[in-house]
């Protein structure tokens, strides 16, 4: 085969040099191109010793990266973190996982349902450095004039078609309704997670819906804080939090209706805020509506900046979790750590597994 660097492509073909990888890989407009630097020198301190620090002049210096991790929940439907998309900034990236008793075998994941958003009046000059992660400008500005985002019902509710293998034949089985793990809420639990800013003094502003006469929704309210609310046969259910959340400052919040304890509560910046009771699974939010973030066709345009949402069909009882866990993972984790468990700098510091820290005496 002779000198080779590195492949990715499916079909196996190699590229002979860095460069070669790197400009065949940028060709595909990905998230991020950067592959990397040649180093003429090694980046490490004595590796032959085993001292794996970076040298005081090491290329990886100002290299490194910090990522986000979200703490793992039940049955996650849909997970956008808000990555301009070359090409197509308007295309917001689903990227959530979720083992669904449909998927069998692997290479046939990539054609099971993912939920990207389109965003409407979006360029790419609206996505900006967010706290989250510094490898990409990953969160999304909305103007609270004209800008949201929407994922069709229609895509929502794609049936998936499956082989079902028996011994002596193929048959097709199709995948539908509820049992797709889709943004489409049934008779589930359900929880609401979003890291975002208003503008100060922002309010009445759709984070994420999904409403008709029947639907659920995460809002900005009219006394700045935050509102779950759901609409059913029954009577609406309005949940309103006591802490204000529209001062211009970077909040998590995280809405929860549990079927099971029959309760919706809403968490701010990883304490709980308030609770009331709420429906068991016997009552249904299903729905034709559309799903909108950041506003709707109609108005509510949100004036902020969104980092990451996601949603789960399960409660944290569900996941095996607290709201306790899951802030102190994400915002304060050991993927924010080096290998010796020191923290990295925001702007990322070192690449590779240890930061620059000073001599062990």
């Amino acid at each position: 085969m002779g000198e080779t660097f590195g492949v990715f492509e499916p079909s196996g073909r190699w590229y002979n040099t860095f460069e070669a990888f790197r400009d065949a890989l940028e060709s595909y407009h990905p998230l991020t191109s950067e592959v990397g630097l040649v180093a003429q020198q090694s980046p490490l301190r004595d590796p032959a010793a085993h001292d794996f620090r970076p040298s005081t002049n090491s290329p990886a210096l100002g290299h490194g990266a910090k990522v986000f991790v979200p703490w793992s929940l039940f049955e996650t439907v849909a997970e956008w973190n808000f990555y301009p998309v070359p090409g197509d900034p308007a295309r917001i990236l689903d990227e959530h996982w979720c083992m669904s008793p449909y998927y069998t075998l692997r290479d046939d994941y990539y054609k099971f349902p993912t939920y990207p958003l389109k965003g409407l009046n979006i360029t790419r000059n609206d996505y900006q450095d967010g706290p989250l992660e510094n490898w990409t400008t990953g969160a999304l500005h909305f103007n609270g004039v004209n800008q949201f985002a929407v994922l069709t019902n229609e895509d929502i509710c794609r049936s998936v078609t499956l082989d079902a293998k028996g011994r002596n034949e193929t048959v097709k089985r199709i995948v539908r309704g509820s049992e797709i793990s889709s943004p489409q809420i049934y008779n589930s639990s359900l929880i609401i997670e979003a890291f975002f800013k208003t503008a100060a003094g922002s309010k009445d502003a759709v984070l994420i819906q999904k409403m008709s006469e029947v639907g659920w929704a995460l809002n900005v309210n009219q006394a700045g804080g935050v509102s779950l609310i759901t609409k059913a046969a029954a009577a609406p259910i309005e949940l309103a939090s006591h802490v204000g959340i529209n001062d211009g400052q970077w909040h998590h919040v995280l809405a929860e209706v549990d079927r099971k304890a029959r309760t919706f509560c809403i968490y701010v910046d990883g304490k709980p805020d308030v609770t009331c009771a709420g429906p068991g699974p016997d009552v249904f939010f299903d729905n034709d509506a559309d799903l909108y973030v950041g506003g709707t066709p109609t108005g509510h345009f949100l004036n902020g900046v969104i980092d990451f949402i996601r949603i789960a069909r399960g409660s944290l009882a569900d996941s095996k979790t607290t709201i306790e866990e899951l802030y102190a993972w994400e915002f304060n984790g050991p993927f924010l750590d080096d290998f010796l468990g020191h923290r990295r700098p925001s702007d990322g510091g070192c690449a590779g597994a240890i930061g620059l820290t000073i001599d062990v005496k």
